[in-house]
């Protein structure tokens, strides 16, 4: 008797995707599968293990393969040679009919049943197109590597994230939004802006320590000393780095001073003096330069990173 050959195809969700699991760390993750670079070769997005794709299954595949296998293996072989067997008694039955001994067989109604392990993939927080070779993915948290080819999703993440804020902006920016929302929105918006850069530095020095020092513990809140860190290559490359300056300062005077213009923030700013102990309004078309000059910004960061 030869060797049974079960072929399992591996179902994808809703969107194409398939999940995957890293026999190192045990992480899931998941791919759309015919995107992205051809290749057999996978890298798990959270630990840098790097195998052959079939090694990067999960257990919920394993099992379902697995159901599947034994349920064919049973219908194919073990089937028919119970069917022979019965037959062949069925067969001695009619045989000793008459004789003095006979022989009855009967069968039983239960028949052996094996259930398909079926299983849904899990939801992740993050789906990602990789701008490096297209491959589609979706991992847990925000930050990782591209499955394929192994690009840091870090500046993407910074980018959609953006877009994300630009959306924000333009809601807020309609004229029937009544002027203290408007105002509240639009120093979230300037915050929020800045926390994403800031997620993208916590991210980035754990890549690369030597390049990014642990201290000060907020160093891509604290533009002027990260571009002191990066030998002024922010100040010398932006087209606008005063600008700049100004807005990170202000994300903290809304953070921490309700937006009141203070000592520390004049001391950064000096050409604000004048506006020591006021409110500072923030407008909507300066919010829009700022978000321009947030995409330059992590452009500077992009091409230092990658030297």
């Amino acid at each position: 008797m030869g060797d049974l050959k079960v072929s399992v195809t591996i179902p994808t969700d809703e969107k194409g995707m398939m999940g995957r699991e890293c026999l190192e760390c045990e992480q899931y993750f998941k791919l759309k599968p015919g995107t992205g670079l051809p290749t057999d070769h996978c890298h798990c997005p959270y630990c840098d293990y790097e195998g052959k794709s079939d090694t990067f299954w999960t257990k919920s595949q394993i099992e379902y393969a697995r159901s599947i296998a034994l349920k064919q293996g049973y219908e194919q072989i073990v089937r028919p040679m119970l069917d022979n067997f019965y037959d062949s008694f069925k067969s001695l039955e009619r045989e000793t009919r008459n004789s003095f001994i006979q022989i009855k067989v009967k069968r039983g109604k239960n028949d052996i049943d094996f259930p398909v392990e079926y299983y849904t993939e899990e939801e992740l927080e993050t789906q990602l197109v990789c701008d490096s070779c297209g491959l589609e993915f979706a991992v847990y948290g925000i930050f990782s590597k591209c499955p394929d080819c192994k690009e840091l999703n870090a500046f993407l993440v910074f980018n959609k994230s953006l877009e994300i804020v630009k959306n924000q902006l333009g809601i807020f920016s309609k004229p029937d939004i009544p002027n203290e929302i408007r105002e509240l929105s639009l120093n979230n918006i300037l915050r929020s802006a800045i926390a994403i850069f800031d997620a993208l530095g916590k991210e980035l020095r754990k890549r690369k320590p030597n390049l990014y020092p642990a201290r000060p513990r907020n160093l891509f809140q604290n533009l002027s000393v990260l571009d002191e860190k990066l030998n002024n290559r922010i100040s010398d490359q932006h087209s606008n780095f005063p600008d700049l300056l100004k807005y990170f300062q202000l994300r903290h005077v809304f953070e921490h001073n309700l937006g009141v213009i203070d000592d520390d923030f004049v001391k950064k700013v000096p050409q604000y003096k004048h506006f020591l102990g006021r409110k500072f309004k923030l407008e909507t078309d300066e919010l829009h330069s700022f978000l321009n000059m947030m995409d330059e910004l992590g452009e500077i960061v992009k091409r230092d990173f990658e030297k």
